[in-house]
């Protein structure tokens, strides 16, 4: 009886301590949940799994030739473009900066253990990398992409929900922080696309360049994940036209009016070299993740 008695005051007890117990002087609720973070993100990076990537080309025609399709510039008039075998890139890298899963605000720059300075800073819960050194697992970049040439970039040798792509080769990181993707950066030595618009011949020479893509909903890197990261790269955007401030721009309009056969590059036909420079760099058209949908696991 006096063990059952003790219980029931201990359960009484408990609420009226816990009542008077803080993590912290009143007033200083920014730096109690910095170190909740901390130590959420101490307990995570003990833990780690293995993800793959899809990176795809793709175009948004309803076929198999990657290498065939139609735009506009502007409506009605149609061009019909087709990308030559010759076509390649060089990647140099591609990595991912993961921020832990439970991310409410950023930590210090000293690291991610327990941190004596540490500087509250507002992120979003993905998009944002946090600020942390190279040494730590939520600081390190993960390669996923092979660096080397890839040929022939518009062969068909796979599908995804709208159809046929081809699938560049990946690197499968074996062992990824549980969290969230903040940001895929890709960079490359060269892009070298060789094509036909209508009767014309088009070579176009990207030089040494990078590209950060942004996901627009949750990428969780978690414990059973049954599926590998997608990431897209559309050549078919590349040449469609956009609309900047209001204005136009219309790459295939412009390129019309020059005599072929046209090379474009740095020092050549800089005029269309800049407006698809313009749109190589630009948020979701050339390079993207895929959209989000309930219930899909991106």
């Amino acid at each position: 009886m006096k063990q059952s008695h003790c219980k029931w005051i201990l359960f009484f007890l408990l609420p009226l301590l816990f009542s008077h117990c803080t993590f912290g002087s009143v007033g200083d609720s920014n730096k109690e949940k910095e170190t909740i973070l901390q130590n959420l993100i101490f307990f995570n990076n003990n833990q780690t799994v293995a993800v793959g990537t899809n990176l795809r080309s793709y175009d948004d025609q309803a076929d198999d030739n990657l290498n065939q399709f139609s735009l506009t510039s502007p409506t009605p008039t149609t061009y019909n473009i087709t990308i030559q075998s010759s076509s390649y890139i060089t990647w140099e890298t591609g990595t991912y900066r993961i921020n832990p899963p439970n991310q409410v605000l950023g930590v210090s720059t000293s690291g991610s253990e327990k941190s004596s300075n540490a500087t509250a800073k507002t992120h979003t819960p993905y998009t944002v990398p946090l600020d942390l050194p190279a040494d730590d697992l939520y600081g390190k970049s993960y390669p996923f992409l092979t660096a080397g040439t890839i040929s022939n970039i518009t062969a068909y040798n796979s599908t995804m929900e709208t159809g046929a792509s081809f699938l560049f080769p990946n690197t499968r990181i074996s062992s990824m922080p549980l969290g969230v993707v903040a940001v895929a950066n890709v960079s490359w030595e060269e892009i070298y696309i060789r094509m036909t618009v209508g009767a014309k011949d088009v070579t176009i020479l990207f030089s040494q360049g990078n590209k950060s893509i942004t996901p627009k909903c949750k990428i969780p890197i978690k414990l059973g994940r049954s599926g590998n990261i997608e990431i897209l790269f559309s050549l078919s955007s590349l040449f469609q036209d956009r609309t900047v401030s209001g204005t136009p721009v219309r790459f295939l309009e412009q390129l019309s009016l020059v005599a072929g056969p046209v090379i474009i590059s740095k020092v050549s036909n800089v005029t269309l070299y800049n407006i698809l420079l313009q749109n190589l760099q630009a948020e979701d058209i050339v390079f993207s993740f895929p959209g989000c949908f309930p219930g899909v696991e991106r």
